[in-house]
């Protein structure tokens, strides 16, 4: 059996009873950093043998562990340093690669850094898109904002207190001013919610001295902004880029949906669509 334990991100009173049930029941923990979570071990009174399991090691020494599990029969708990493991954290080549050899796996759920942040936001969390940490370099920073809009009411992101002012700088050259919810020190002592628009949370980063310190939690509303279009040279008539995509291979109706999604205005490709099936049936010429 391969348990997947949360622990605490702060706070160890958030420790399940269940959560420490399974670490003293099993026969091995696989951490993400022994020495971090030795200390969590030694406050709960558990004595379970560790190997570590990291993001370096993970490939071969999952398959490892698996190999352990089904020939020695042993029953192991992933625990990683704060959180649910293998959300935006190491474990999901472990449970895959137990999965794959028959092994039952099961969830002992606990806290989450993500959830946590949008249940204190204050927006209206009916769905949402969890990107875990973002790119770091700044072009590509931008490209991954911009690719969120129209794609999720909420977009949640995890980032250093080393990067968070980047961030948010970044938030408001490629989303505008949009209404945030930035959280840090979730569950701790000094637990901090930022909220209003881009432009205030930043302002108030910029003013606090202790802001790089704690790890952050960004939920943004990108609820009624438009798909990011499609970038040209020129303006190119969309009967010139459904031609293109055609010529490509795609059917008429799946381009169109195509320059749709892209940004292009509906009642536009519905008429280009036409004049290209007139221009096909040869009943018109096509300018382009």
């Amino acid at each position: 059996m391969l348990y997947i334990v949360a622990t605490p991100i702060g706070n160890l009173g958030d420790m399940s009873p269940r959560a420490v049930e399974t670490l003293k029941g099993v026969d091995l923990i696989a951490a993400e950093d022994t020495r971090h979570t030795v200390r969590l071990l030694n406050h709960f009174d558990i004595h379970t043998p560790m190997t570590s399991l990291h993001e370096h090691n993970e490939p071969l020494k999952g398959q490892a562990l698996v190999g352990r599990m089904v020939t020695e029969g042993i029953h192991v708990a992933l625990v990683t340093d704060a959180g649910t493991p293998a959300v935006s954290d190491p474990g999901a080549v472990f449970v895959h690669l137990a999965a794959q050899a028959g092994i039952e796996v099961l969830a002992v759920p606990g806290p989450s850094a993500a959830v946590a942040a949008l249940s204190v936001s204050g927006f209206d969390a009916k769905s949402f898109t969890f990107y875990g940490f973002p790119a770091r370099k700044e072009s590509e920073l931008l490209r991954q904002l911009k690719e969120m809009k129209g794609r999720s009411e909420l977009a949640i992101l995890h980032e250093s207190p080393l990067r968070v002012r980047k961030l948010m700088s970044a938030v408001l050259e490629a989303l505008g001013d949009i209404p945030v919810s930035l959280s840090c020190d979730l569950s701790k002592l000094h637990e901090l919610t930022l909220r209003g628009s881009a432009s205030q949370v930043l302002a108030r980063l910029m003013d606090n001295e202790k802001a790089e310190k704690g790890e952050y939690v960004l939920v943004m509303d990108l609820g009624g902004l438009e798909p990011e279009r499609e970038e040209h040279g020129e303006e190119i008539a969309p009967e010139a880029r459904l031609l293109h995509r055609l010529l490509r291979g795609e059917d008429l109706r799946a381009a169109s949906a195509a320059l749709i999604a892209g940004g292009e205005r509906k009642n536009a490709v519905y008429a280009a669509s036409l004049r290209l099936k007139r221009l096909f049936s040869g009943e018109e010429t096509l300018k382009l």
